[in-house]
């Protein structure tokens, strides 16, 4: 059970407790430390409405739980069948990999790696993107297309970009052995 007392006796609260260290904390906000424990409502500051009173602080014979209540309303097949059908949602995706499609995969990944890229063969499939790596793993090929097409921006690059780069790579090699 939520609530072991009527709603009269819930302890109000203008401000929250504090969850920090009073004494070194820079957080200095210090709530009146007689507070009771327990369940405590703390409505806003707003005009009161009836939409944010939660049900557990209601009484039992309020009328507001009749008329929250509506938002909760089941509905029979004669209304259900008189509403009108919504186009455009998003179908329940199935995740079924069979090993036709796994060989097709990495054949496909295989044949073309510049042309079937791993979101391609996602859609292609239906498949999520981290699944597709997964089975088709890392293409020799595609990883030296890869290479070879940073040699050539790298033969583009200024001087100053060069020793940059070879500046984080020194970096880098420093903080992995905590010598930076």
């Amino acid at each position: 059970m939520l609530r072991n007392k009527p709603s009269i006796e819930i302890p109000y609260v203008s401000k929250p407790r504090n969850k920090y260290n009073a004494e070194r904390s820079t957080f200095n906000f210090k709530p009146h430390p007689t507070l009771n424990q327990g369940l405590i409502h703390n409505p806003s500051q707003s005009a009161p409405n009836l939409k944010k009173t939660p049900k557990a602080f209601l009484p039992a014979n309020d009328p507001r739980r009749t008329i929250n209540s509506v938002k909760h309303k089941t509905y029979s097949i004669e209304e259900l069948n008189d509403m009108p059908l919504i186009h455009g949602y998003n179908k329940e995706k199935t995740y079924e990999i069979t090993p036709e499609i796994v060989k097709q995969i990495i054949e496909l990944r295989n044949e073309d790696p510049i042309k079937w890229t791993i979101s391609t063969l996602a859609k292609k499939f239906e498949l999520p993107k981290y699944k597709v790596n997964v089975i088709s793993g890392v293409s020799e090929m595609k990883q030296k297309y890869d290479l070879r097409n940073l040699q050539e921006e790298k033969l583009k690059w200024h001087d100053h970009k060069l020793q940059a780069r070879l500046d984080r790579v020194k970096r880098n090699q420093l903080s992995l052995r905590n010598e930076y």
